[in-house]
C-alpha cells in the first residue's frame, strides 16, 4: 500500500596544475585503448537479485466504465482525435523528459499522440472512486513476443466524471522506467562483458551489505548474518571459476556485531583480496563517534589481515568536507599498510562530491603520509555530467595523481565497454593521461 500511496502523492540530482593540458577529441583517440582492470564490478546471486527486485503489484479488474476508458486509451494511443475524447478540457500531463507540465486538452493530446513509439496499455493495480473524482494507478506495459508482459513505466491517472456521466482523464502522471527487475549476474556474464571491452581483470565486490541495511524489511526468523555469509560465499565460488581474472571482495555492514567475525572468516577464503564497505547503504554516520570507533576496528582488522578496502563513503546530500576530514584523520590511520580505494571518486555516482574530494586532493598535494595507499575509482562518475563538472573532475584527477585513478563500472547498465567510452570521450584529458589511467592496476591484483 505504501507504493500506491506514493503514486497518489505524485498527483498533488599528478598535482594541481595551473595550465590545462591539450585534449584530444574522440576522433583523435586510439580505438584500441582500453583499461587493463575493472576495479569496481559486481555479481548478483539469485537471492540478492530477488532482494533488489520491486515486483509489480497484481493486476486488478476495474468497473466496466473505468475499464472502457483504459481500452479506449489503448486503442487511440497515437490518435490525437481519439485521445481528445478521453481527456477533460483543462487536463494536465507530466512530460517526464522535460520535468514540466502540459495543460489543456489540445496540448495534452498532441503530446501523448506522439509520445510513444509503439502501442501500449495501462495495466491497473489500484483504483479509487469517490463521487465524481477518482484515480487509477498502474503500469505502462507491452506484451513481448514470448507472451510475457514488459512493465516499462508507472502511471497515475486522475479521473473526473462529467455531467454526462462519462469518466475522463483529468491528469496523467507517468514515471519511467517501470518496476525494478534485476536478474542474477554470474561470473560467466561478467567475463563476457570484460572480453567485450578488452579488460583483463576485475574486482568483484559482494553486495552482502544489502542484508545489513537497517531499512531492509526483515521477515520473522530472518537470520541476517547467515544471508551475509551466503552471499559472500556465492561470490567467492563464482570468482573461483575464473581465478586468473577475478578477485573477490567480501562485504557486510561494518556496524554489525558480526563484522569482525566475518572479516576473520573471509580472510581464510580463497581468492578474497579485500572488503567492500558501503557506508550509505549501511547507514553509517562518520560524525557519530560510536560509528567511527566501530569503523576503526574494521579498518584495523582488515589491515592486520592485509585485506584491501573499497569504501563507498557518500551517504546523503549532507555529505561533504567534514565527513571527508573524519575519514582522513580517524579511519585511514587505522589501515596504513593496505590499499584503500574510495569508490565513485568520493561521491555516490553519477558524479562525485567535489567538497569531499578536495580534502583528499589537498592532503595528497601536501604529501600527507596517510594518503600513501589511497586510490580512487571513477565508476559512473562521468555519467550524465555537465561540461563544467567534467572539467573540474579532470583537474581533480591531475591533483590526486594519475597513478591513483582506477577504472570501474559498478553494476550497470551501462556495460563496461560503454562506461569506458563515456569516460574517455567526455572527460577532458589528454591521450597520454587516458593511456596512463587505462594501464593502472591496483596493488591487490599483483
Amino acid at each position: 500500500m505504501k507504493r500506491v500511496f506514493v503514486m497518489a502523492i505524485l498527483f498533488m540530482a599528478v598535482r594541481a596544475t595551473a595550465a590545462q593540458p591539450p585534449t584530444a577529441g574522440p576522433q583523435q583517440r586510439s580505438a584500441s585503448l582500453f583499461p587493463l582492470a575493472d576495479h569496481h564490478a559486481h555479481l548478483l546471486s539469485p537471492a540478492s537479485a530477488k532482494l533488489a527486485n520491486d515486483p509489480p503489484f497484481p493486476t486488478i479488474e476495474l468497473p466496466e466504465d473505468l475499464a472502457r476508458l483504459l481500452r479506449d486509451r489503448e486503442k487511440g494511443w497515437n490518435d490525437k482525435a481519439a485521445l481528445a475524447r478521453l481527456f477533460t478540457e483543462d487536463s494536465l500531463v507530466l512530460d517526464s523528459r522535460e520535468s514540466s507540465w502540459l495543460r489543456g486538452r489540445d496540448e495534452v493530446t498532441e503530446f501523448l499522440a506522439g509520445n510513444f513509439a509503439k502501442p501500449h496499455r495501462v495495466t491497473p493495480f489500484a483504483y479509487s472512486v469517490e463521487g465524481s473524482a477518482g484515480y487509477i494507478a498502474g503500469y505502462f506495459t507491452r506484451i513481448r513476443d514470448d507472451g510475457s508482459t514488459r512493465y516499462f513505466g508507472h502511471v497515475l491517472l486522475s479521473l473526473k466524471k462529467g455531467t454526462d456521466g462519462v469518466w475522463r482523464i483529468a491528469a496523467e502522471t507517468p514515471i519511467f522506467p517501470g518496476p525494478k527487475i534485476r536478474d542474477p549476474i554470474t561470473a560467466e556474464q561478467l567475463i563476457a562483458q570484460l572480453d567485450d571491452a578488452g579488460i583483463q581483470r576485475a574486482a568483484v565486490l559482494s553486495v552482502a551489505y544489502w542484508y545489513g541495511n537497517p531499512h531492509r524489511p526483515k521477515a520473522e526468523g530472518d537470520d541476517e548474518y547467515a544471508k551475509v555469509r551466503a552471499e559472500n560465499d556465492w561470490v567467492v565460488q563464482e570468482v573461483a571459476r575464473f581465478p586468473d581474472r577475478l578477485a573477490a571482495f567480501c562485504s557486510f555492514n561494518p556496524l554489525k556485531d558480526y563484522a569482525l567475525q566475518e572479516i576473520d572468516r573471509c580472510a581464510k577464503l580463497p581468492h578474497v583480496k579485500g572488503l567492500k564497505l558501503h557506508l550509505g547503504n549501511s547507514r553509517v554516520d562518520v560524525l557519530n563517534p560510536e560509528h567511527v570507533e566501530k569503523l576503526r576496528r574494521v579498518f584495523a582488522a582488515a589491515n592486520e589481515r592485509r585485506l584491501a578496502i573499497v569504501a563507498h563513503l557518500w551517504t546523503d546530500e549532507t555529505y561533504g568536507r567534514e565527513h571527508a576530514e573524519v575519514f582522513l584523520n580517524r579511519l585511514l590511520p587505522a589501515a596504513p599498510d593496505i590499499p584503500v580505494q574510495i569508490a565513485h571518486f568520493a561521491g555516490g555516482g553519477p558524479g562525485y562530491t567535489d567538497e569531499a574530494l578536495a580534502v583528499y586532493a589537498d592532503a595528497i598535494s601536501a604529501g600527507d603520509p596517510r594518503t600513501k595507499n589511497l586510490y580512487f575509482d571513477f565508476a559512473t562518475v562521468a555519467d550524465e555530467q555537465s561540461k563544467e563538472v567534467l572539467q573540474t573532475f579532470a583537474k581533480r584527477i591531475r591533483q590526486v595523481g594519475l597513478s591513483r585513478v582506477l577504472y570501474g563500472t559498478d553494476m550497470g547498465p551501462p556495460a563496461a565497454r560503454q562506461s569506458w567510452l563515456t569516460f574517455r570521450t567526455t572527460v577532458p584529458l589528454a591521450e597520454d593521461e587516458l593511456r596512463t589511467i587505462a594501464g593502472n592496476v591496483a596493488p591487490y591484483f599483483r
